[in-house]
């Protein structure tokens, strides 16, 4: 029963001192001064309601509604409190504490000993009021308070009639107030030692805290006096760095002693920097410990103000291990480079010596195969022949790792027809397939018949490298060269390259380690098919010249797939292929004023030439920005827009002509290639849309048929 009431008396104090804390956002010293005045409320509010239950018993009315009154007024400052407004409780406390004791004076008397509950007042004061640097508002209140006890003991009367009190009553309630008074003055005296102990324990906590993480600090760490350079503290770091036992050892000390003697003047020019504009610095100097051992170290130099003392923090991190790292890493790399050299020298070396025979070799069994011969020779002339061009690809496929891997293969760039080119590199490797008893499949998409800016000779090493080792590892079934136009643009085009076949395949835990230098899917491949194991790592090395990735789909048994994506610009200076004798039987369509607006100037230059010999009216832009500041409501029977264009693309420029006119006929001019093109410019806001290049009777029709729809 006791530990019930005990946790229910506990719990209505701390829902009362802690009100106004709930929401958990008040910082740590407003939170010290709520409870604290809250705590300073619930004290008042026990001697309001004791003194009520007092006045009551001895009938004493008038003093009772007077602290009635006066408790109600603390009710209605805790009441601000907890609504976050401390300022305004604390002012109507304090009001409330002085008028109280002034009037109850006056009332009762001063021979009711009422005036001694200023003393305890003067102490709680500390709880209730904020003590700041000046001191400002605490001087203000207790010059409030004092002002009332002076105005309490002359104007209040030695003993009034207001109330019937006898002298028995005086003497009981004298006796009490002066009990109060006391009893009131030791808990408050209690408290504020017990709230300095407090706080005398946290700064030691927090001084303790700190010199903590001072001699811990990885850094070493010297207080220098700004105006004598003489070292006033240093951490634990610093005794270890410069070899000493005690503090003593280095405070005290000139900082120049422990400079190397070539950084002295150095450090001199950085303090008078530091202690001038900059505050602070950082960079390497040299140091010197107590033992003559000299070390490098990253220095930060940084002033500040203390107790209107100006000093000179410098924190030192020992490198000396950074150095020698970079020392053996200089080593390492002026070794790596000499044996690159050494490397490259020997491979250029090889590449004559080894050609140069080979060459030979090869072109004297051609010449003997052109010759007349034995029947019996014909096998050992053509193991001759093969067998030295097969070294000559093992040593081109060397010679070319090391070019790629010395960072020196740069593509060219030059126009290829890209069906035309892909057709040619099937062509080349259709006899082999067929010798071999395959069926060779070519699938090249007729949206290729373009020219696109590549390197013809490394995209033809790459298909011939995959298409090579398909026909290597294939025995039957097929194989399979594929490219297709995946999407196109006014300015590039993205393609992607399928090489298929239905050979030996590679199992799933070798697709990573067959792209590794010099290796093979396994020991019995090597044995039974031969190679150096560079053909996909070279392949893989030059998709990424690319830009692009080189993807791999294959099962053990089932054959393999090889495909990559490039992307490659569109050559600008591309021959357009527009029959203009169908172009001559069009009709007229003069009258019609068209704003076209398109980047590439060879679009632009053909589009405007046909459009003039049907006697429209031609004004050209540029850019999207362009088109939008040359369109006018009214001038124009139609817009030809280009998706793709600098400042402002096609999509923002339909958007914003528009506004100006929504009913224009606008078509989308675009080389761009996509599923679902059409419903995509529909909801773009376009009324059609015209392919680059294009036919020029299918541009006549739709121009024709949007200016009749929109004169009908």
């Amino acid at each position: 029963m006791k530990g019930k009431l005990f946790y229910l008396f506990w719990s209505i104090y701390r829902d009362i001192v802690y009100s106004g804390l709930e929401d958990g956002t008040v910082n740590k010293d407003l939170r010290k001064k709520i409870v604290r005045f809250n705590q300073f409320v619930l004290l008042a509010l026990l001697v309001n309601v004791l003194s009520v239950i007092v006045y009551f018993v001895n009938s004493l009315y008038i003093s009772a509604l007077i602290n009635i009154t006066s408790a109600y007024i603390f009710l209605l400052a805790f009441y601000f409190s907890a609504k976050g407004r401390l300022e305004i409780g604390r002012i109507l406390s304090i009001i409330n504490v002085n008028l109280y004791l002034i009037i109850i004076s006056y009332v009762e008397g001063l021979r009711a000993g009422e005036y001694f509950l200023f003393f305890p007042y003067f102490l709680v004061l500390t709880f209730v009021v904020s003590i700041r640097r000046n001191y400002k508002e605490l001087v203000i209140v207790y010059s409030l308070t004092i002002y009332s006890l002076i105005l309490t003991i002359f104007v209040s009367p030695f003993q009034n009639d207001i109330e019937t009190i006898n002298d028995a009553l005086y003497s009981r309630l004298y006796n009490s107030n002066l009990i109060l008074s006391y009893v009131l003055t030791m808990v408050f005296s209690y408290a504020i030692l017990r709230v300095n102990k407090d706080n005398e324990v946290a700064i030691l906590q927090e001084k303790k805290f700190g010199d903590t993480i001072y001699n811990t600090s990885l850094d070493g760490v010297f207080i220098m006096y700004a105006d004598s350079n003489i070292v006033a503290s240093c951490n634990q770091r610093a005794l270890d760095m410069f070899e000493t036992q005690e503090h003593r050892e280095i405070e005290g000390t000139h900082i120049e002693n422990w400079f190397d003697e070539e950084h002295i003047k150095r450090f001199n020019s950085i303090e008078k920097a530091v202690n001038g504009i900059t505050q602070n610095w950082q960079g390497e100097l040299s140091f010197t410990t107590k033992t003559g051992k000299t070390f490098p170290a990253y220095v930060s130099v940084t002033s500040f103000h203390y107790k209107k003392t100006k000093y000179i923090k410098i924190s030192i991190l020992d490198i000396a291990n950074v150095k020698m790292t970079e020392f053996e890493l200089m080593k390492s790399k002026e070794k790596a480079e000499a044996a690159a050299k050494v490397k490259t020298r020997f491979l250029s070396n090889m590449s004559h010596e080894l050609r140069t025979p080979l060459n030979g070799i090869i072109g004297s069994s051609n010449l003997l195969l052109q010759e007349e011969y034995l029947p019996s020779q014909q096998s050992h002339l053509d193991i001759l022949r093969y067998s030295s061009e097969h070294m000559m690809v093992l040593i081109n496929d060397i010679l070319d790792y090391n070019k790629i891997e010395a960072g020196k293969l740069e593509l060219a760039n030059s126009p290829v027809n890209m069906k035309m080119f892909v057709e040619r590199v099937a062509s080349q490797f259709a006899s082999q397939v067929t010798t071999k008893g395959l069926l060779f499949v070519t699938d090249v998409d007729d949206r290729l018949d373009m020219e696109l800016m590549t390197d013809e000779t490394r995209l033809n090493q790459i298909l011939s490298n995959l298409l090579s080792n398909a026909i290597k590892f294939t025995h039957s079934g097929s194989i399979t060269i594929a490219a297709r136009k995946i999407f196109a643009s006014s300015t590039r085009a993205t393609l992607q390259f399928i090489v298929r076949d239905t050979g030996i395949g590679i199992p799933a835990n070798k697709h990573r380690e067959i792209f590794e230098s010099f290796t093979q899917a396994d020991v019995n491949t090597t044995r039974k098919y031969g190679g150096t194991g560079l053909g996909l790592s070279i392949t893989k090395q030059l998709i990424s010249k690319f830009n692009s990735e080189l993807m791999l789909e294959s099962k053990e048994g089932k054959g393999t797939t090889f495909h990559f994506t490039v992307e490659l610009p569109i050559n600008e200076n591309r021959k357009l292929y527009i029959n203009e004798d169908r172009s001559k039987t069009l009709a007229s369509l003069e009258g019609v004023h068209i704003l076209i607006a398109e980047d590439n100037n060879v679009n632009l230059a053909v589009a405007k030439r046909f459009l003039t010999k049907w006697g429209i009216t031609v004004t050209d832009a540029v850019n999207g920005r362009e088109a939008v500041s040359k369109f006018r409501p009214g001038i124009f029977d139609l817009l030809l827009i280009d998706l793709e264009m600098p400042e402002m693309d096609g999509a923002t420029a339909l958007r914003e002509i528009r506004k100006i006119d929504p009913n224009i006929p606008i078509l989308a001019f675009t080389a761009a290639v996509y599923d679902n093109i059409q419903a995509d410019l529909l909801q773009k806001g376009f009324t059609d849309f015209i392919h680059k290049p294009f036919r020029p009777e299918d541009l006549h029709s739709k121009i024709s048929l949007q200016i009749h729809a929109r004169r009908a």
